[in-house]
C-alpha cells in the first residue's frame, strides 16, 4: 500500500511536469507601429489624400500638416470640378499640400501620401506615367524651393486625417482652409495619431 502511494505521487509529478512543458512560453506583445510618425524636429510633414465622387463628375482633395509633436499648423478641404482618375488626384492632393505649406510660410518639410504610384514616380522619374507627368514635374520644381523637402509612401491608417477631409470635400462649393485650428471632423483621429506616436522618440525618426 505504501509502495502505491508512492508511485501515485511520483506519477502525478510527473503530470504536472509535463504540463508545465507544453505551456506556451510567454513573450513580451510587440509593439504596434504607429499609424501616424511625427517627422524630425523643425519638419512638418504634409498628409494628403484625394477622393473620386463619380457621381458628381469631380474630386475632392484633403491637406494635413502638423508638427513634430503633432500639432496642426493647416489643413485644406477642397472640391475640384474636374473628372480625374485616381492617379491624377492623389498627384493633385500633393501638389495642393505642397502649395499650402508654402503659403503658410514652412520651408522643411515632408510629402506624404498613400499613393504609392505617385510617390515612386516622384522618387524615380522612370516610373512617371504620362496622365500625371505635368503635375509632378511641376511638385518636383516647387520642392526646390524649399530649404528641405522629401516625399514619403504612408498607409491609409497613417493618413486618416487628410482622408476625411478629402471626402468631406463633396459638400463644399470649393474649398475650406483651416490654420492653427483642428478641423472638428478629424479632431478624434488628429489625437489618436499624437497618443499613438507619443511612444517614438526623435533618434527613432
Amino acid at each position: 500500500m505504501f509502495r502505491h502511494e508512492i508511485i501515485v505521487r511520483e506519477a502525478a509529478a510527473y503530470l504536472k511536469e509535463v504540463q508545465e512543458v507544453k505551456q506556451p512560453i510567454e513573450r513580451p506583445p510587440i509593439p504596434a507601429k504607429p499609424p501616424w510618425i511625427p517627422p524630425n524636429r523643425g519638419c512638418f510633414k504634409v498628409n494628403t489624400d484625394g477622393a473620386i465622387f463619380e457621381e458628381l463628375g469631380c474630386c475632392g482633395i484633403g491637406v494635413v500638416i502638423r508638427n513634430e509633436r503633432g500639432q496642426l499648423m493647416g489643413a485644406m478641404s477642397k472640391k475640384i470640378e474636374l473628372p480625374l482618375d485616381v492617379l491624377e488626384v492623389e498627384a493633385k492632393a500633393l501638389e495642393e499640400g505642397m502649395l499650402l505649406a508654402w503659403d503658410l510660410g514652412l520651408k522643411e518639410i515632408t510629402l506624404e501620401s498613400d499613393s504609392e504610384l505617385v510617390v515612386k514616380a516622384l522618387t524615380d522619374q522612370r516610373l512617371l506615367q504620362i496622365s500625371i507627368q505635368k503635375v509632378i514635374e511641376g511638385i518636383s520644381e516647387g520642392l526646390k524651393c524649399f530649404l528641405a523637402a522629401s516625399v514619403t509612401h504612408t498607409r491609409r491608417s497613417g493618413n486618416s486625417p487628410a482622408h476625411i477631409l478629402a471626402r468631406h470635400a463633396k459638400l463644399l462649393n470649393h474649398s475650406i482652409i483651416w490654420v492653427e485650428d483642428t478641423p472638428p471632423i478629424i479632431a478624434d483621429h488628429i489625437q489618436n495619431d499624437v497618443t499613438g506616436s507619443n511612444s517614438i522618440s526623435f533618434n527613432e525618426i
